[in-house]
């Protein structure tokens, strides 16, 4: 083995400095990318335990996205001479982590609360109807993410007339279109004129397949008639 290679093999498998990795950052570019592989090969276990106690439930991947976003964040700060290496680096780049864990809790519960709004709206619209019943069963098993999710996966899968209508719907709830005013929408977003029969035609076919999409969840039952 070549001596200089010999040599970063021994010191890769020495203990982290944490001083050394602080003069590292307010170096060259060059340095700074060693000590984010020096951070990386000796501190994302603990950093991905430190966010999962923190973020009590969460899942690895978001756990491994929290530590890159804290990564990043190191290394931006040293890119645009923001980093100071008098301060202690492990406190620092623990509260780093630690904010960020707190900063995708605090996205997560918003997201929820906005989908738990939007099933609340989706209910009252459409109360009365089978369609209203499902809606409000998935409230209450909370699975609005879940439905919303594959709702927005099968619109992706239609046809690209149905797609573009469902999508304007959905842009324009809890208020209802006009087929007039989809007409219009269309030929703004794309500058392609269309017909208020082929949007009635794309509106009933996009809504027979989300109808099938809640059947195939459980949500409905299908109509023998």
């Amino acid at each position: 083995m070549d001596i200089k290679l010999k040599e970063q093999a021994i010191q890769e498998d020495l203990a982290f400095d944490p001083e050394e990795v602080s003069i590292l950052l307010i170096g060259n570019e060059e340095e700074q990318n060693r000590a984010i592989y020096l951070i990386d090969k000796h501190l994302r276990s603990p950093i991905i335990y430190k966010i999962r106690k923190t973020a009590l439930g969460i899942p690895p991947d978001e756990a491994m996205e929290i530590y890159q976003e804290a990564l990043l964040n190191v290394l931006e700060a040293a890119r645009e001479q923001r980093y100071d290496p008098d301060q202690p680096f492990l406190p620092f780049l623990f509260t780093l982590a630690y904010r960020r864990a707190c900063d995708r809790i605090r996205k997560n519960n918003t997201k929820k609360e906005n989908e738990k709004k939007l099933l609340d709206e989706i209910s009252q619209k459409l109360k009365g109807t089978k369609v209203g019943e499902a809606w409000e069963l998935v409230a209450q098993k909370n699975d609005g993410s879940r439905v919303i999710e594959a709702i927005r996966r099968s619109i992706i899968k239609m046809p690209t007339r149905q797609r573009q209508v469902a999508e304007i719907m959905i842009d324009f709830f809890p208020d209802k279109p006009s087929n007039q005013k989809i007409c219009e929408e269309i030929l703004r977003k794309t500058s392609e004129p269309t017909t208020i029969v082929a949007v009635k035609r794309a509106k009933q076919e996009a809504r027979k397949k989300i109808y099938k999409l809640l059947i195939s969840l459980g949500y409905l039952e299908e109509s023998n008639g």
